[in-house]
């Protein structure tokens, strides 16, 4: 969850580097970040509490320098706790994402060997340890690497690791759960925990697999085997995505722009998806049974999705969370489909289920946004969102670009491919004029009305379920208002508790058949003296306020998930948040 950026080459700018590299990384964690640099034969360390936002750093010029944006997991948001940590000797700077579960003994351990601690973190433990094996070490070009990968094989759990190492001037890195990407350039080499940091600087790339290694030199990269210590040929991948597309791009902040993106996100999944849409659609055909499985906005996606292909196609599927699905290992087996949903494809609770699964004989999809990611070198089947960087924590294109693919491969099963695509265009053309007339004015105004609420609920029914769940987590994760989806039928057994004088209700009622039971439990709310805010085709009575949105069949929810999406933002606006960093959250979740 934390982010990683490192430079060793011909530039002497590797510290301006490598903050504008964590910048671009800062949501991934930003409690804290820091950078390590050589300077002279010795490190040089800048760190700072707190996110980075316009800061420069004050390191001397170097041609080496490994950086480190922190969600903090062990040890409190300090100086002390940001990365890097040094060794004893000050030769080393280390960087790590993921959590060390046998750090303490291993803190122990070099306690008891005289070494000296400065943080409360399980990452200074790397630090030491790897000072220790490169004591041992055997002297050559490769010295450093070896030394991480002894270290990195005492550690357990899911941990990315990176090290600079002053003497050689090198970079070496190993990770297990956590991601790495390594970019090629001319006269230098690159690492990062996530390559839309990368794209600046180069299109090709090499994904670290899982117990891998790498060394970091001016003159390229050495991958390697942690197990063995043996040196591996690295596969070089040119990756599609531009750097312009992770640029703010004239809008105020990366949610309001990947909102904005939604309509060309649809439309592109409408002209090209018909493919990988027919090809999900044959998996779920020959499979005994399908689940869809993901983690908080992708399992909305995935629960959408359940409905989808039931109303659409006629097809069972069976939804679950992805930090739950693993649970129900036994019941799994060869012939059946799992079909995993991700924006970022490393997930650890979605990596961890879908090995479980692949390892009972499942075929595994994949619906990633990320090409080269750990899903998707897991998947048998990987399908690309399309739906490029997402760089606010909150997942909105993404979700929509989710939608739309399965949208199409529900209507794959029956051989109406067309009438998907038609739904797509309306759905995007609708989104668009939402975006640009009134109706986001009214939802701005809605918010300033409510922002002083401290609850609000979403309701909807069937297909617009998973949508009322989806507001309800957009509006807490960026304001921190609390927030809570129901199914409508839910509300007489026990939600209506809840409601006082005022209190806001988002209520989903699309043309479908869920309508009018949608509304009856709109007005036990009112009548219990709730504020109701309908989306929906048609004004109501019950609607206190009516935000309309256009009746587009089964593609419906993609247009009902942006009034959400909009009053999240600006309740968040209004609260004095930054809706791009949410506090407690990062984009990947890669640790437990």
């Amino acid at each position: 969850m934390c982010g990683i950026f490192g430079y060793v080459g011909i530039r002497d700018d590797a510290p301006q580097l490598v903050l504008a590299g964590l910048k671009k990384l800062e949501y991934r964690g930003y409690d804290s970040w820091g950078i390590a640099a050589k300077d002279n034969g010795r490190v040089q360390i800048e760190k700072r509490v707190g996110k980075i936002g316009d800061a420069v750093t004050t390191l001397r010029p170097s041609h080496v320098g490994l950086g480190h944006t922190r969600w903090a997991t062990h040890g409190g948001v300090t100086d002390a706790n940001a990365h890097p940590h040094v060794d004893c000797t000050g030769r080393l700077a280390i960087i790590h994402n993921g959590i060390i579960q046998n750090f303490r003994e291993l803190h122990h351990d070099l306690t008891a060997r005289d070494h000296t601690f400065r943080s409360d973190t399980d990452t200074e433990v790397v630090a030491h340890l790897v000072e220790e094996e490169l004591e041992n070490a055997a002297d050559g070009p490769q010295r450093l690497v070896l030394a991480l990968m002894a270290a990195f094989r005492r550690l357990t759990g899911l941990n990315a690791v990176a090290a600079l190492d002053v003497a050689s001037g090198h970079l070496a890195a190993a990770k297990s759960g956590s991601p790495l990407t390594l970019g090629w350039t001319e006269g230098g080499a690159l690492l990062a925990s996530d390559y839309s940091a990368l794209l600046e600087h180069t299109r090709e790339m090499t994904f670290l697999d899982e117990h891998q290694a790498a060394l970091l030199t001016p003159d390229g990269i050495e991958v390697y085997d942690v197990t063995t210590g043996q040196a591996i040929t690295p596969i070089v991948n040119v990756v599609a995505w531009k750097a312009e597309a992770a640029d703010l791009a004239g809008f105020p902040d990366f949610m309001t722009k990947e909102i904005h993106e939604q309509p060309d996100v649809l439309r592109r999944i409408a002209r090209e998806g018909v493919a990988d849409a027919e090809a999900l659609a044959h998996l779920i055909e020959a499979a005994s049974e399908t689940h869809l499985v993901g983690c908080g906005t992708a399992a909305h996606a995935a629960l959408a999705g359940q409905y989808l292909l039931a109303r659409v196609a006629g097809r069972r599927a069976f939804f679950a969370n992805g930090s739950e699905f693993g649970y129900l290992e036994r019941f799994l087996g060869p012939g059946a489909l799992a079909i995993a949903l991700s924006q970022s494809g490393e997930t650890i609770d979605i990596l961890d289920s879908m090995r479980t699964a692949k390892a009972r004989g499942v075929e595994l999809a994949a619906l990633v946004n990320v090409e080269g990611s750990s899903l998707y070198r897991l998947a048998d089947h990987a399908i690309l969102l399309g739906a490029g960087p997402e760089r606010c924590v909150l997942a909105t294109k993404s979700f929509t670009a989710k939608l739309g693919i399965l949208l199409l491969t529900a209507h794959a099963l029956i051989g109406q491919t067309a009438v998907a695509q038609a739904l797509l265009e309306r759905a995007a053309s609708e989104i668009e004029a939402l975006l640009g007339d009134w109706r986001r004015d009214f939802i701005r105004q809605i918010a300033e009305r409510i922002y002083r609420q401290e609850h609000l609920y979403m309701i909807g029914r069937g297909p617009s379920y998973p949508q009322a769940l989806e507001a309800a987590l957009k509006v807490k994760e960026v304001s921190y208002v609390h927030a809570e989806g129901f199914a409508g039928g839910e509300l007489k057994h026990g939600v209506i508790a809840l409601i006082e004088p005022g209190t806001p209700c988002l209520v989903l009622a699309p043309d479908d058949e869920t309508r009018d039971d949608v509304i009856s439990g709109a007005m036990e709310v009112k009548a219990r003296g709730g504020h109701i805010i309908g989306v929906s085709p048609r004004p109501d009575p019950a609607f206190d306020d009516h935000i309309p949105v256009a009746d587009v069949g089964e593609a419906s929810g993609l247009v009902q998930a942006v009034p959400g999406q909009l009053l999240g933002y600006y309740l968040a606006l209004l609260r004095g948040h930054d809706p791009d960093k949410p506090r407690n959250l990062a984009k990947s979740v890669t640790v437990k």
